[in-house]
């Protein structure tokens, strides 16, 4: 595992306002599993939906429709648009990329590479 933050667009049926996102930013525990503080910005409301972008760094099963779920939303959408320092971009969905040692590197650090041997 890492801390690498994991950025995400969601959609979600159902109503929210801010200060309920807001609220994530100290973190939530759900049946009794503690989740990290979550970053989450309202992007719009459009029809019964609404976007939201949000933020994590752990990354726990199902974590964000979890959330999304103990805050009254149903997510019916869910993009991953960056992982760490990689942002995905226009990957399609399945599709694999591979990533430059050079950038691998300078992302993992001299230490980690030379323990998985790149």
């Amino acid at each position: 595992a890492n801390a690498w933050v994991r950025r995400y667009r969601i959609r979600a049926n159902g109503r929210i306002e801010q200060p309920a996102l807001d609220a994530l930013a100290k973190g939530v525990t759900i049946d009794g599993v503690v989740y990290k503080p979550i970053r989450a910005s309202l992007d719009q409301t459009r029809g019964a939906n609404v976007w939201i972008t949000a933020s994590i760094t752990e990354g726990k099963n199902r974590e964000i429709r979890k959330v999304m779920e103990h805050l009254g939303l149903t997510v019916n959408r869910l993009i991953r648009t960056a992982f760490g320092p990689f942002q995905l971009g226009g990957l399609e969905t399945g599709a694999v990329e591979e990533v430059p040692s050079k950038q691998l590197k300078e992302q993992l650090g001299a230490k980690t590479c030379e323990a998985l041997g790149i």
